[in-house]
């Protein structure tokens, strides 16, 4: 039996909290983009150690410590592991890709690759991820991440519209 979800209200004021707490303990907030870099780094580096002489790529290897020894690492191995258990402690847990009825696997697969790859390619240029940027930015009272956040709402405002009727799910036999 699925549970219900918590509360908008109640859910977002954990998250703040959260976020108040780890400025406070591990003097950094939310980011998630920064762990796919610091894997990419530590790829790279492990494949052929003359990645080291680029100067991008040698930032992630300060005092010559693993790139995956960071906070944001971590971070993102506890919002994977959060969810696994919360999906399954609410029993929303399944293997089966959420798609809409007239979409193959094939499709889905697809649009969600190339959606990652275009935020991935964004979060590059933004210098952070949407929490990084919505959550700390915002929070922090970032000029840049407002204008960020205004802007990515107004792209969804705007690209909703095209894609919505795509996305009525299939309906469920319980037979």
């Amino acid at each position: 039996m699925k549970k219900e979800y918590w509360n908008p209200y109640f859910g977002g004021v954990i998250l703040g909290t959260i976020l108040f707490l780890t400025f406070i303990i591990a003097s950094e907030g939310f980011g998630a983009s920064g762990t796919f870099s610091r894997g990419v780094a530590q790829a790279l580096v492990l494949s052929d150690p003359s990645w080291l002489e680029n100067s991008y790529i040698s930032n992630y290897f300060k005092k010559n410590q693993s790139p995956l020894l960071n906070w944001t690492v971590f971070e993102t191995a506890g919002i994977f592991l959060g969810g696994f258990f919360s999906a399954l402690l609410a029993g929303r847990f399944m293997l089966k890709p959420d798609k809409a009825k007239n979409y193959s696997l094939a499709k889905r697969f697809l649009w969600a690759f190339l959606g990652g790859a275009i935020i991935a390619f964004a979060t590059r240029l933004t210098r952070g991820c949407t929490s990084g940027q919505g959550l700390d930015g915002m929070a922090t009272f970032s000029v840049g991440a407002w204008i960020f956040m205004f802007m990515a709402f107004a792209g969804a405002l705007i690209v909703t519209p095209l894609f919505k009727n795509q996305w009525e799910k299939e309906e469920k036999d319980d037979g």
